[in-house]
């Protein structure tokens, strides 16, 4: 079992799962911009331990829609954000991207940070996956991206769990603890939450405590993930 104590002197190996709703586009961030009747998802607000990094699922609501923008927020301009694109030609929503995205935030700071992935999602659309063939060898199809979030409340011990489904083999996890308020969230609340992981036969469990002094108000969640090879 690996122990990950959300505190500031902590270094989390952070990361799943999808909650939110469909919000009109618009304020300052561009993961609408050019794109016509988007879909504005802002995900939680996600803690990065120091010189660490941070993975998240986030996903277009109901399994509807299809990734056509992105974006993030972070309360440090040392934060970097990526996420993970498929393979396919031309580039575009449905082939590079589907329903979700997974992203990850490493930070370069000493402090703790924390990033908010935002997505622009649309309606119409494939969501589908496509490969693009190589010699010698052509690559495997893309991973598929499981997880679960489960809401954490003062005093209370949540469990959380994802496997791969039948015939697929379990290639990679993680977990990560955030915060799903609108403003940056105040990092000193991570310090009231430890989440402990394990992995085992194709299913990873988070089972995350946290303490009385965790303010009502953070909104904390927890969420694990599972990479899966079909």
């Amino acid at each position: 079992m690996r122990t990950l104590a959300a505190a500031f002197a902590a270094t989390f190996v952070a990361a799943l799962a999808v909650a939110a709703a469909w919000a009109p586009a618009g304020g300052a961030t561009n993961e609408c911009n050019g794109i016509q009747a988007c879909i504005r998802v802002p995900g939680p607000w996600v803690l990065i331990a120091p010189h660490a990094v941070s993975t998240y699922l986030l996903a277009c609501p109901n399994g509807r829609g299809v990734v056509a923008g992105l974006d993030a927020q972070a309360t440090s301009r040392d934060v970097r954000v990526t996420f993970d694109g498929q393979l396919g030609a031309p580039v575009s929503p449905g082939v590079t991207t589907g329903r979700s995205a997974l992203f990850h935030a490493r930070s370069l700071t000493q402090g703790a940070a924390a990033f908010q992935p935002l997505l622009g999602c649309v309606r119409a659309g494939g969501g589908g996956r496509s490969t693009v063939s190589a010699r010698p060898t052509p690559a495997g199809p893309a991973l598929d991206l499981l997880a679960q979030t489960v809401v954490l409340r003062p005093g209370l011990a949540r469990v959380g769990a994802v496997r791969c489904p039948p015939g697929e083999r379990l290639a990679g996890s993680w977990t990560a603890l955030a915060f799903r308020t609108t403003s940056p969230p105040d990092l000193a609340q991570a310090r009231f939450v430890q989440l402990h992981t394990s992995v085992a036969a194709g299913k990873a469990t988070v089972t995350a405590l946290a303490s009385d002094a965790l303010s009502p108000d953070a909104r904390a969640v927890a969420q694990v993930g599972v990479e899966c090879a079909p």
